[in-house]
């Protein structure tokens, strides 16, 4: 079990380099973070250790509806473009948003494969 759990930790973060680094869309993101919410999970319910278990649930939760307001900009642009440019900006916004949550996500996994290797050896 232990290999798979470090395996799905690696996975993770591979995801999330592709995901910064590749043009996507929403629809990735959404099974990116259920996957990775799945993981914390997980996590949360098996490893034992005080510690770790602070920095897992210290993994941000990637929900594509927060934070998300339409600014000043895209008001504009709403008006000047109709919907179609609106929901485009808008949508760009929410993935410009996730990655950077994204990137908080895959730093916290990398953080717990090096705990976790440690707890596993010991």
């Amino acid at each position: 079990m232990q290999n798979n759990i470090l395996r799905q930790i690696t996975d993770i973060q591979v995801q999330a380099n592709r995901l910064i680094k590749e043009k996507v869309d929403l629809e990735q993101i959404s099974q990116f973070a259920l996957y990775t919410d799945e993981m914390k999970s997980f996590l949360l319910q098996t490893i034992k250790d005080d510690f770790i278990q602070n920095h897992i649930a210290e993994i941000p939760n990637l929900n594509l509806d927060e934070n998300t307001r339409p600014t000043g900009i895209l008001i504009l642009l709403s008006f000047i473009m109709g919907s179609a440019g609106n929901s485009y900006y808008h949508d760009k916004q929410k993935i410009d948003h996730a990655k950077k949550i994204i990137r908080e996500i895959r730093n916290k996994y990398a953080s717990i494969e090096f705990m976790l290797k440690n707890y596993f050896n010991s």
